[in-house]
């Protein structure tokens, strides 16, 4: 965010020219919450599988994961390219490292507070921990880091991702209600948490941290 020409930190919201506007620093809004929505299009578009859920009492029939030690390799490979993400959106890192390296701690306490608080909701809601909705909570914590990543404080970061976890959780259910079968929960991970991380930028972020980045 640049000072405006007398050097001052331009304000976030006052809908005019010296408002720094909408701020989505690496695509909760524009890559996830897109994405995420065009999901459920295709998800209601093609109806659900065969036996997910009962055609008398309505109930839920599990479809559990084929192989979870592979759903696990594939989460932490897409943890670990996160950081190429958020970190490579500073888009240079002469004069940039420090930014960079601040998102980086933002990503990380996010997708650790989220695993940590889906995996209690999943006990909680399940009866049981369910490694799913743990794995999935990693990846909502990481969406809803990504706008907000570099102009948050790192105990915001820490809120950030408890609130993505129960974002996606809700959504989840909500989905299984309404009788919407997502099988990849696309929708509630990229959808509803990428909407939320755009609102977390308004919510959490600060003039001072908008003009450091």
């Amino acid at each position: 965010a640049m000072p405006d020409e007398n050097g001052a930190a331009r304000p976030i919201l006052q809908y005019n020219s010296n408002s720094n506007g909408v701020i989505d620093f690496a695509g909760s809004g524009v890559v996830h919450m897109v994405g995420g929505v065009s999901g459920l299009m295709g998800a209601i578009a093609l109806g659900p599988r065969k036996g997910r859920f009962d055609p008398i009492t309505g109930s839920v029939n599990a479809m559990p994961a084929h192989n979870q030690a592979l759903c696990a390799l594939g989460t932490g490979i897409l943890w670990f390219g996160w950081y190429g993400f958020n970190c490579g959106s500073t888009l240079a890192i002469g004069g940039y490292g420090n930014l960079a390296a601040k998102v980086a701690v933002n990503t990380t306490i996010s997708a650790a507070a989220a695993v940590i608080t889906g995996t209690l909701l999943s006990k909680f809601t399940e009866g049981h921990w369910d490694l799913s909705l743990a794995m999935n909570s990693i990846l909502a914590g990481l969406v809803g880091i990504t706008a907000p990543c570099s102009v948050v404080n790192p105990w915001h970061a820490l809120l950030i991702g408890i609130s993505s976890a129960i974002v996606y959780v809700i959504f989840h259910y909500i989905l299984l209600k309404a009788k919407i079968d997502d099988p990849l929960d696309a929708a509630a991970v990229h959808g509803a948490t990428g909407g939320w991380g755009l609102l977390c930028v308004g919510i959490f972020c600060t003039d001072v941290n908008v003009q450091y980045a």
